[in-house]
Formats: structure tokens, sequence, C-alpha cells
């Protein structure tokens, strides 16, 4: 194998490099299911730690092969390769067979192909993965006709780079990011693969392959390199440690598996979340997806997130901080910083009056041309952020006042942006802004009303579509981004706005009770059954399948 000449010494860190070392059972597996002979050649374009190429060794071992000439890795860090190569020494893989090197410099040269990759790519954020870097993985994908987008993460070009370094029949096995499952910059990735291998599994597990880390991930075995198919694979796996007792068929296939639809997966009308949940559920939820009974909750009202000040802790000010500058009420907004401000379904002046004490809420700086000269009191307190360095905070110097917050729009709701048992969705009863870690909502018409949109927020289908769209994060928290948020079904009763009205003050009493089951149940029994015409047993299978995905976001990391 011809690799480019060495790189200079970076920066070693797992975080600037995205390396985060898989375990030895996920290795064993991955080895097990991709190196089927004696000759197979291997390697591992992100050594890491070594562990994929120790399992490989053993495994060519075992079938009567030679890990001297035909095991193959490149580590783009100085100090973890040398760390590896005294790892895999001792395997009988040698130095000279471990190249330092960017992967995206090596060329799919005849002389580099091989017939198996396995690894777990550097997941680096397109916010840190940048500059030529960048460039040069996005070339590499764009050299296998695939566009992607520059919010591509680095995992996405490499696993298409990968795939152009694989022989033909080769076999690829590797840890990647859930994304590949749900982002929409991941399409394109699984697009090329689904037209690159005959065989295309993702296997995914209700216990964290990384339990230190916020990402979730999941495992790709793709066989049969220059192939295609029209359908994807997926088993869902309890723990990590039945990957090994899992049995492979003759063919290496992985017994209860489940078909995909590839075209629905591709245009996301499905994903792949919705398989982990009973049949008869997934059934049920796309059957009212489809149906005049349901819609988005974007056709109801525009989500967005919040502004964006580039310094919260400066431009967010206690009532003590006001009257300590004598900062008037014309260059204030009364804000709501975080979601823990929010009880019921809606957010009042008591409570944003309640929510001070504790940092959630207060007022916002607001200085946007109102036409006035500044008085003595907002100069003051100008002049120290200035001396505090914000104005050189990058939100900050690109403005213009500095000081100057744009995009303060009044808002008729909020929707959490980041959640524990389920999303909230509140009314703006308080005349109240929110920064960009709310999402806020503005209604597309009068005819419907916000109050209306909040009790029906409150049903369990909302409940249920909410945790399909979002996504999983650390701590069993669920994340909705704007437009997975508008992609959230509610539900369509057939009946005047102000019939739901009706539901409003009650529930909003029993959520801030804290009886939110009754609340639910009340809302289930009103909206659901009543207005929708779905039997008790259709509700409860809403109901269960929403706790079955919630209790799953935990259950991963405990």
């Amino acid at each position: 194998m011809t690799v480019p000449q060495q790189l200079q010494s970076k920066q070693s860190g797992s975080k600037e490099l995205g390396a985060f070392y898989t375990s030895k059972p996920v290795a064993d597996f991955l080895v097990r299911w991709a190196v089927r002979n004696s000759l197979d050649s291997v390697m591992d374009p992100s050594v890491g730690s070594g562990v994929f190429l120790e399992a490989a060794a053993e495994r060519l071992i075992e079938l009567g092969g030679q890990s001297k000439n035909q095991i193959f890795g490149i580590e783009v860090d100085p100090e973890t390769l040398e760390s590896a190569k005294i790892r895999l020494n001792e395997s009988g893989i040698p130095s000279s067979n471990l190249h330092l090197s960017d992967f995206f410099l090596v060329e799919p040269r005849p002389e580099n192909l091989v017939k198996v990759i396995v690894g777990n790519p550097p997941f680096i954020r397109y916010q840190r993965f940048r500059n030529e870097e960048r460039d040069r993985a996005l070339q590499r994908a764009a050299e296998c006709g695939v566009q992607l987008s520059q919010l591509s993460s680095s995992w996405a070009p490499f696993v298409i780079h990968s795939t152009a370094m694989l022989r033909k029949g080769g076999r690829l096995a590797m840890v990647l990011p859930a994304e590949l499952a749900y982002a929409n910059y991941a399409v394109p990735v699984l697009n090329f693969l689904v037209k690159s291998f005959g065989r295309v599994t993702l296997l995914t597990f209700k216990e964290k392959l990384f339990p230190h880390l916020s990402e979730d991930t999941l495992l790709l075995l793709a066989s049969g390199r220059g192939e295609m198919t029209n359908e994807i694979l997926h088993r869902d796996f309890d723990y990590v440690s039945s990957l090994a007792n899992t049995r492979l068929s003759k063919n290496y296939s992985l017994y209860r598996t489940r078909h995909l639809n590839v075209q629905s997966i591709l245009d996301r009308s499905e994903k792949l979340i919705e398989y982990l949940l009973p049949a008869k559920t997934r059934d049920l939820y796309n059957e009212l997806r489809k149906s005049i009974y349901s819609l988005p909750l974007g056709s109801l009202a525009k989500t967005g997130i919040g502004y964006v000040t580039g310094a919260n802790d400066f431009f967010h000010l206690s009532p003590a901080q006001v009257r300590s500058f004598s900062i008037p009420e014309e260059f204030l907004k009364r804000a709501v910083r975080r979601g823990r401000a929010f009880n019921g379904l809606r957010f009042t002046d008591d409570d944003w009056q309640r929510a001070i004490s504790n940092g959630d809420s207060g007022y916002l700086l607001y200085v946007n041309g109102q036409g006035l000269p500044l008085p003595a009191g907002v100069l003051e307190y100008i002049r120290t952020g200035r001396e505090r360095g914000i104005a050189d905070a990058y939100k900050c110097r690109v403005r213009s006042p500095w000081y100057s917050v744009p995009h303060v729009n009044k808002a008729d709701g909020f929707l959490t942006y980041m959640s524990g048992t389920a999303p909230r969705l509140v009314v703006n009863e308080a005349n109240a802004v929110a920064p960009n870690t709310l999402h806020v909502l503005k209604m597309r018409s009068d005819n419907f009303t916000v109050r209306s949109l909040a009790v029906l927020w409150a049903t369990s289908l909302s409940r249920l579509s909410a945790e399909i769209e979002g996504h999983a994060l650390g701590g069993g928290m669920l994340k909705l981004e704007p437009r997975e948020a508008e992609r959230t079904l509610v539900a369509r009763p057939d009946c005047e706005s102000s019939e739901i009205d009706g539901l409003y003050t009650e529930l909003d009493d029993r959520f801030r009770r804290g009886d939110e089951k009754a609340a639910r149940e009340m809302v289930d029994k009103e909206i659901l059954m009543k207005r929708l015409g779905l039997s008790s047993k259709e509700c409860g299978m809403i109901v269960e399948g929403a706790s079955i995905l919630m209790n799953r976001r935990y259950r991963r990391t405990q």
C-alpha cells in the first residue's frame, strides 16, 4: 500500500480529532462478519487504539491467513499511531503496515484497494470540520459522485472514501453516528451505500455503544461492493454483549432482520426509529400520518430559533441590574431563557416573575434603533460590556453596533428545544421574547388559535410523533430542531378552534399541579377518541409507543 508523505504533527486529543475508541466486543463482531477467508486484505483507515486491526489479526490467524501481509492501517495523529504500533506489533502487524496520513490524502489506486474495511470514522461536527481539511474530504466524496452539504460532519465523506478503497465484492463494517438514519445531510450517504453494495444492514442498540458520549451510534454492515440493493436491513439489539452470541448464516447475513423500504427512508417518509415500535403501532401511526385526521405542526405555525446575543450573560439582565444602572423600560424586553420556566400550557406574567429567581427569565437589553438617544445608564452598561471584551465576541463584532441584538421577534408561543419526558409547547401570555435555547412559534392563520395548538400538542399523538421526528442526546434528552418540530404531527379534529380552546384552562391547571398522566388521559379522550374516533385500544397503542421510545432514551444512559 502506498500513502502520501507523512504529515506534520497535529495537536492530539479526542475532541479535536473526533476520536472515540470502540470496545473489543463491537470490534470483534464487525471483524467476524467482514473477514471471511484467509486471503482477505483488511484496512482500518482510522486506526485509533488499534482494536479493529488486533481483532483482524486474530481472525486471519483463525482462518489460516497472515496478518503480516494482509492488514493495513492509517492514522492522522502521530502519538496515537505510535501507541497503536506497540500494541499491534504483538499481533504480528509490522509498523511498516501502519501509516501516518490524513486518510483523504490516500488515493484509491489499484495497489491500495482492499477486500475489507473496518473501523470507527472520526466524528467532527461541521463547526470544527473546516478549511482545507473539509474541502479535501468533500472533494473525495464528489469524486465518487456524491455532493455533500457544507454542514456535513467528517464521518460522511469518510464512509464514501472508504467505499472507494474497496475491491469489487468488498465489505465495509463501521461504527457510525445515528445521524446516518435521520440527518438530512446523511441522505446522499445512504443513497450512495445502497447503490454501491448488494446488501446494507443497520444494527441499533437499546444500550449505548459509547455510554459517556452524547452522540448516539449504530453499526453499518455493507457487502457486495459494486452491486446495488433496493432495501435496507435492520436489527435492534438489547445489549452490546448480545453481539458475541449472534449467529451468522452461511452467507454471513443476520437472522431476525427487518426489511426497510429504501425510498421511504431516503425521502424521509419513514424513519428508522419507527421500526423500534410494535408493528401494529407503527401501522396505526402511518395511517394517521397519511389521513385527514392529522397535520404537521408547520402547517399551523412557523417554528424558528430565538435571537442570538453572542453573550447571554451580558445581554440578559436581572431586575437588580436594571435598577442598578437605571435602564429605562423602552430599552428592555421581558425574556424567558429556559424551558424550566414552563409549567403548564401557558407562560404568564406570574411565571415570568417566578423564573427570575433562578435565572430562567429576566430582561433582554434591547437597543435596536428606537430613534432615542441612549440614556446614561444604558451607555454605562454598554461600557462595562466593552471592558469585559463582549464587543469582540464573534456574534457581537460582526454587528453594527455590537450591542444591538437582531431578530428579536414577538412570539405567539414557545416550544422547548431540548426536553426530558416530552417537548413543551406553551402560549406566550407574558409577551416575552426568547433566545435560541428555545423555539419561537408564530401562528400562520388567525383562524386557528395558539391556545388550541397548545391543547393539541399535549396529546399522546404529538408526543409519539416528537419522539420519531426528534433525536436523542446524552442524558436521555430529546432534541427537536426547527424542521423536526414542524414535521411533528398534531391531531386535526373536525371542530371549531373555539371548542378546543375550552380544554385549555383545565389542562393548564392539571399540568401545573404535576398531574401529567391525568392531563394526557383527558386530552387523549377528548381529542383522539371523541374527535378523531380512535378506540380505547388504539389510543393505548399510541400512548405505549410514545413511552417505548421515551424509555429507550433514558435506558440508554444508565
